[in-house]
């Protein structure tokens, strides 16, 4: 009897001993959007939701290893589920849900708005459904981005004629800016930064917001299936964390 249990004493402590596997880390993909990401000279990226997933994977315990990806080839990676990656900033949509793992929310975007030529002057309370009726109008819009549910299903039935470059959002504005467009999509995020920026002169340039535009959708880390159930349930805790402590 005394044999048996120094046995299972010495089994127990054997196994105290073996090396716990550690998390492997996380790959997490951005791509650069000021103010939400921009990268960092010492490597990763900083912003408005780059600042909140690293914050939300440190207090979940969860490494990650940051990856500066395109946002077509983010997509793919989680699509094609070979690997432990999520990626940062995306809004929710039924087709996304349909291969990956959405984190609770991190960020509400402030909404949409138009930075127009300062001498274009719309009717006063146009909606920018109204203006997107306009078919003399000229707008900009940046190929690759998103600005939420509500936009884009008033682009479907736009009449107003609007150009999808893949130039950055500075060049954007400074092509408004030259009188070259009527006017630009942006964030208020980013319309705010922007025209601060000293990019387009000034007075040249303005922030036009719209009374049937409200709040932007939310913003989330979305995950490869790989990733699984169980790390995403820490992530969101480590969520709902920050959110409460941002609140006091």
């Amino acid at each position: 009897m005394k044999q048996t249990l120094r046995h299972g004493w010495s089994l127990l402590l054997a196994m105290a001993s073996w090396p716990v596997a550690a998390q492997p880390p996380i790959t997490l993909h951005y791509y650069e959007r000021p103010p939400f990401m921009v990268r960092q000279d010492s490597g990763g990226a900083s912003g408005l939701t780059a600042d909140r997933a690293r914050r939300a994977f440190a207090r979940a315990g969860i490494p990650i290893r940051w990856a500066l990806t395109p946002a077509k080839r983010q997509l793919a990676l989680l699509r094609a589920n070979g690997g432990h990656d999520c990626a940062v900033g995306w809004f929710r949509t039924p087709q996304r849900q349909a291969y990956a793992l959405f984190s609770r929310a991190i960020y509400q975007d402030r909404g949409v708005v138009l930075i127009a030529r300062s001498q274009w002057l719309p009717p006063a309370g146009s909606t920018l459904e109204q203006l997107l009726a306009n078919d003399r109008l000229h707008l900009l819009y940046k190929d690759g981005l998103t600005y939420g549910s509500y936009v884009q299903s008033k682009l479907g039935m736009a009449k107003a004629d609007i150009n999808y470059s893949t130039m950055e959002q500075p060049q954007l504005l400074r092509m408004v800016a030259a009188g070259r467009a009527d006017a630009m999509f942006a964030t208020r995020e980013e319309a705010e930064m922007l025209l601060t920026s000293g990019e387009s002169g000034h007075g040249a340039l303005q922030l036009l917001a719209f009374p049937d535009v409200g709040a932007g959708d939310t913003r989330h880390i979305l995950c490869s299936r790989r990733v699984g159930d169980a790390l995403m349930r820490r992530l969101d805790a480590a969520i709902a964390t920050e959110i409460r402590l941002a609140l006091r």
